[in-house]
């Protein structure tokens, strides 16, 4: 009878996993598809190098101001998941200090890259300080209500993307109008967090609160490593930008965007395994939902893939040139997402509570910082020795060694953190699976082309390009039902649980 019940009781874990991850991924995924307005207006109404400065802000000097975030994100995410007393006021606190650190140091960047008026700096500070503050308070939803956060990253996407419409399709197309749009949808989407913190904030142990900061704190010696080197790839479009120009940048952040947007749409619902895997241990069903979610995002992968030219029309014309890259970080997007769900699982299969699982995660971000520096020193190389060359070949250099970079990163964290029984099991149970997807999308993409030439007409281009890819988006997913047992009962499963999904997580 024990036994009956252990067994029940592990089948439901798996299929609440399964209900989480592919929750998240379908919420995630409708936010992208409303995020991808703004991408197209920024790219389309923005000069090329107001495109550079706002990308820059908002993608890479991020990276530098959020140092704390990164150094303390494991930790917060973690003693969340274990409800460790004290750790949602200490996230509030830490939330604060992130907004002022990256004020201060968001400031300076801008300030030194992007020789802005007074204005354009000041609104421009303030947008990546509440992105800073929102990063924090988004940890914390991830970890106590994972589903929550897909519905938050719903609101924030649409309203970014109604605010960015209006202020650059209708108002006017100024870079400051940009960036106070974004921070107009950071400061609602930071507010609705808080409400849904709020009662567990007010509940919390605040004499626990100091301590667990002070733990936060000491235990960041296991991401120092991880996290310097780690910012290593951000500095590829700060080197760029002096180095080759900023049309150049504009371009990378362009043909970058569509991988970006779906990979993102991926991981989020990945980001679910750290916590099941520490919870449970089951590796089997993580390589799963793994699995569903590379089939999710195939279909659209391997689409542009197949005809970037289309991709980059959609965007901005202008770009063309670029196209050809396009396809090289699609193909990246697959291997991301694949490094992303091993990543999540190894650092799940860390279970020393609380931070005694430090030296693990130290030797973690030590191995993981070799993809870094090899993508980085291969950047400055090849923009140093080729920058002579056309653009758009510098560009085709740039993406094959953001892909090595990925590709790398998958090698070393399979064998050196995943049992080898697991990595048997990604051998015989996930690969198959993803020749299998990608062949199909492939067939599909061949036969289904766009329906009219390139045009230099948004609403034509979009027409062309997105009526056949919702054909094969369609049929690829009936194939998939039809052939999988397993797809079927699942997409049953979501379904069914679908209204209940926000109550129970």
């Amino acid at each position: 009878m024990e036994y009956e019940m252990k067994q029940e009781e592990t089948k439901s874990q798996r299929l609440e996993a399964i209900r989480i991850t592919t929750s998240r991924t379908v919420l995630y995924f409708l936010s992208i598809l409303i995020n991808i307005v703004a991408t197209i207006v920024l790219a389309r109404k923005l000069a090329p190098t107001d495109y550079a400065i706002y990308q820059l802000a908002t993608k890479r000097i991020i990276q530098y101001a959020t140092i704390p975030l990164s150094l303390a994100g494991l930790w917060i995410y973690r003693y969340l998941v274990e409800r460790q007393k004290g750790s949602y006021i200490a996230s509030f606190a830490f939330a604060t200090i992130q907004f002022l650190i990256t004020l201060i140091i968001g400031s300076l960047l801008i300030f030194i890259y992007a020789k802005p008026t007074p204005l354009l700096l000041v609104i421009a500070s303030l947008s990546i300080a509440f992105q800073s503050f929102y990063y924090v308070i988004r940890t914390a939803i991830d970890a106590v209500r994972p589903v929550r956060l897909s519905l938050l990253e719903l609101i924030y996407r649409t309203s970014y993307s109604l605010l960015i419409f209006i202020a650059l399709y209708i108002i006017s197309n100024s870079l400051i109008l940009a960036f106070v749009s974004t921070l107009i949808s950071f400061i609602l989407t930071s507010t609705i967090g808080m409400l849904w913190l709020k009662d567990r904030i007010l509940k919390d142990d605040s004499k626990n609160a100091k301590k667990t900061l002070k733990e936060w704190f000491l235990g960041s010696h296991a991401t120092a490593v991880g996290v310097a080197f780690g910012l290593m790839p951000s500095l590829d479009a700060l080197i760029a930008y002096p180095l080759i120009g900023s049309l150049i940048v504009a371009a990378f952040f362009v043909v970058s965007s569509v991988s970006t947007l779906l990979r993102d749409s991926t991981n989020v619902g990945l980001r679910y395994l750290h916590s099941y895997v520490l919870r449970t241990g089951d590796f089997r069903t993580a390589l799963r939902n793994l699995e569903v979610s590379l089939a999710l995002v195939i279909p659209f992968l391997v689409y542009g893939i197949m005809h970037p030219v289309y991709v980059i029309y959609v965007y901005n014309p202008i770009y063309s040139w670029a196209s050809f890259s396009i396809s090289i970080f699609l193909i990246t997007a697959i291997i991301e997402i694949i490094n992303n769900g091993i990543s999540q699982i190894a650092s799940g299969n860390i279970r020393e509570s609380g931070i005694k699982g430090a030296s693990k995660f130290t030797k973690m971000s030590l191995l993981g910082v070799i993809p870094s520096i090899i993508y980085l020193a291969l950047i400055a190389f090849a923009f140093f020795v080729f920058r002579g060359m056309p653009i758009q070949d510098i560009l085709i250099i740039w993406s094959i060694i953001y892909l090595i970079r990925y590709l790398l990163s998958v090698l070393i964290t399979s064998h050196f953190f995943i049992p080898k029984n697991v990595n048997k099991n990604f051998a015989t149970q996930l690969l198959p699976k993803l020749i299998f997807y990608i062949s199909i999308s492939l067939a599909l993409s061949y036969f289904i082309k766009p329906i009219g030439p390139p045009s230099s007409r948004l609403l034509i281009d979009i027409k062309n390009l997105a009526i056949p890819g919702i054909i094969e988006a369609i049929i690829f997913y009936g194939i998939l039902i039809a052939a999988d047992k397993g797809i079927r009962r699942n997409l049953t499963l979501f379904i069914i649980n679908f209204f209940k999904t926000f109550h129970k997580s």
